[in-house]
């Protein structure tokens, strides 16, 4: 074979194996897919045995049942919520509380004084100070003032005048005309008049100033003494002295007055409280107003029970006023009630059983709501701000039908849904749930995705 011979068929050669490695490539793969057999059809298992009966509605077939373990449980009226506990104090009634002012600027001539038991049992007589328990009207300090001897002068001042015009008078009449002359007995009783009414003037300047009527008594005493003898009594000389009294029964808070001290009608010289009753302050969150807004007026009533002592048993109040401003920081409202504060140690005892500024927690009660249901929270399905239930409406057929819910509180094992949801929770898909209704406890996801699935194969075809 000639060399040109050779050359030809190794490229003959070659060109026969690059034909076969091209098939190879390319056609085997074609080849394998033509040789598989048949691949069956493909459903999910769900498929098979869930059955979409409605717009939101499955029929599940017995092995779904046993799949999932379906369990079912009746809706009920919601149960009462766990009660709030507040924090909060005690303090001073600002009804109960009086200061206690000089009717008149001067200077403190001398504190009153009380009678206490000592520990020995004996009585001793000493000055009053805070914490004292005082009757009203009783002394409490004297105020050495001119303003009030001024005017209690111009009272004797303005009788002692009149009694001395109505005996001209009397003796220009008793005279008669055809002695006196007519004008001159008319300008004598003009005068006696004139003497009434500036008597009657400093008479009711001394009530405007609050001063008893036992002390002007003894002022028109004191006029009446002059007329007879020039000699003041005692009485007279220390009339510019003015009694500091109790404004009522109570205990002294505050004392902020010693002898010698100048004071003026703006200081507040003693404050006396009654204790027998004593305000609550509770702080309440903002989130939880709703649930004290709605409580009857007889419903609002707490149990208050003091920090300080682990034994102490709660004692019932009320409460009545719910603040209007939140505070920023917090994000509280304040609620003020009382409680009765008896008197504790037996007979003769002042000790109160509560003391201003006590720390104390108020335990409200809430009754339940009738317009509000629960489920298990295992019922409830979340997808974003959506909240639903599946109810088994046909448990014959085990027919379940998806409901969107109105959830208004979550608690640990249950959930709080609304009735009958509001026109606005109605507008975003909202629908009522009965009492007694059946909800699906298991399976709740399974049968939210098979209905999804089968809605949109629907909705395909």
């Amino acid at each position: 074979m000639t060399k040109a011979g050779r050359i030809r068929q190794v490229l003959v050669f070659a060109a026969f194996i690059a034909a076969l490695v091209a098939v190879a490539f390319y056609g085997y793969p074609k080849l394998k897919e033509s040789l598989k057999p048949p691949e069956a059809e493909v459903h999910s298992p769900g498929s098979q045995l869930y059955q979409l009966t409605g717009p939101e509605s499955l029929k599940l077939k017995p092995e779904a049942v046993e799949a999932i373990g379906l369990k079912t449980k009746p809706v009920e009226p919601a149960s009462a919520p766990d009660p709030l506990r507040l924090p909060g104090y005690l303090l001073i009634d600002p009804n109960g509380l009086v200061p206690v002012h000089s009717l008149f600027p001067g200077r403190v001539d001398r504190i009153g004084t009380i009678e206490v038991v000592d520990f020995d049992g004996t009585t001793k007589t000493r000055r009053v100070r805070y914490g004292d328990t005082v009757k009203m009207g009783q002394l409490l300090a004297v105020v050495w003032s001119t303003d009030v001897g001024q005017k209690k002068s111009d009272l004797v001042d303005a009788l002692s005048r009149l009694a001395l015009d109505e005996k001209i008078f009397e003796k220009l009449t008793d005279a008669g005309p055809s002695v006196v002359p007519a004008r001159q007995i008319a300008e004598a009783k003009r005068a006696v008049e004139a003497d009434k009414i500036a008597a009657n003037s400093a008479r009711r300047t001394l009530f405007a100033w609050k001063l008893r009527e036992a002390e002007i008594e003894q002022v028109e005493k004191e006029a009446s003494q002059l007329q007879r003898t020039e000699h003041q009594s005692a009485a007279a000389k220390t009339w510019s002295q003015i009694e500091i009294v109790a404004p009522m029964d109570g205990v002294i808070v505050e004392k902020s007055v010693n002898d010698g001290e100048i004071v003026d009608t703006n200081d507040a010289l003693f404050k006396v409280a009654d204790l027998s009753r004593i305000q609550v302050l509770a702080y309440i969150f903002e989130e939880d107003l709703p649930l004290i807004e709605q409580l009857k007026p007889s419903e609002r009533v707490w149990q208050v029970d003091l920090k300080s002592d682990p034994v102490d048993k709660p004692r019932s109040g009320s409460f009545e006023l719910v603040g209007s401003v939140i505070d920023q920081t917090l994000r509280t409202a304040p609620i003020i009630g009382w409680l009765e504060n008896p008197i504790v140690g037996g007979a003769g005892g002042h000790d109160r059983q509560f003391r201003a500024n006590q720390f104390v927690t108020a335990t409200i009660a809430l009754p339940p709501d009738p317009g509000m249901v629960s489920v298990p929270t295992s019922a409830l399905i979340e997808e974003g701000s959506t909240a639903a239930v599946f109810v088994e409406t046909d448990p014959s057929e085990h027919v379940v039908t998806r409901r969107v819910v109105a959830v208004t509180r979550r608690g640990e094992k249950s959930v709080f849904i609304r009735a009958q949801p509001s026109d606005e929770e109605r507008r975003q898909g909202a629908q009522a749930l009965d009492v007694g209704e059946l909800v699906v406890l298991s399976g709740g996801l399974e049968l939210d995705s098979e209905l999804n699935n089968l809605k949109s194969a629907g909705a395909e075809e």
